[in-house]
């Protein structure tokens, strides 16, 4: 479903604004929004799952062993790809965005000194 011209406009608008406000913010969204290639492998998986269980319910509604083994065999490649898939794609998100040297402080002193920075540069 696109966006109106109205929407459209709005949207850049408010890219905009976020881009002058916190721009290193903004570069880490952009970043984000790309999916990596292996959550591609994912679709596919799923697919093969959903097969697996139908083969499973097959098996036990016509009583045929075989067909119930390959079920579960299509379940358990079909979860294997999916998770590792998974963690590729995970592994592709962190490695790619931005790095920032880490400090020895807690979490909450650097949000607070990430607060002060937005304030000083207002």
């Amino acid at each position: 479903m696109s966006l109106s011209d109205r929407e459209q406009k709005l949207l850049d608008q408010m890219e905009r604004a976020l881009a002058s406000e916190d721009p290193k913010f903004a570069s880490a969204l952009r970043g984000s929004v790309r999916m990596p290639k292996a959550s591609a492998n994912l679709g596919p998986s799923v697919l093969v799952a959903v097969a697996g269980v139908a083969a499973l319910i097959a098996s036990v509604v016509m009583n045929v062993p075989l067909l119930g083994i390959l079920g579960f065999v299509a379940i358990v490649i079909a979860l294997y790809l999916g998770f590792s898939a998974g963690v590729t794609g995970l592994k592709n998100i962190q490695s790619s965005g931005p790095t920032e040297p880490k400090s020895p402080q807690g979490f909450i002193q650097g949000f607070e000194q990430r607060w002060d920075r937005r304030q000083e540069n207002q």
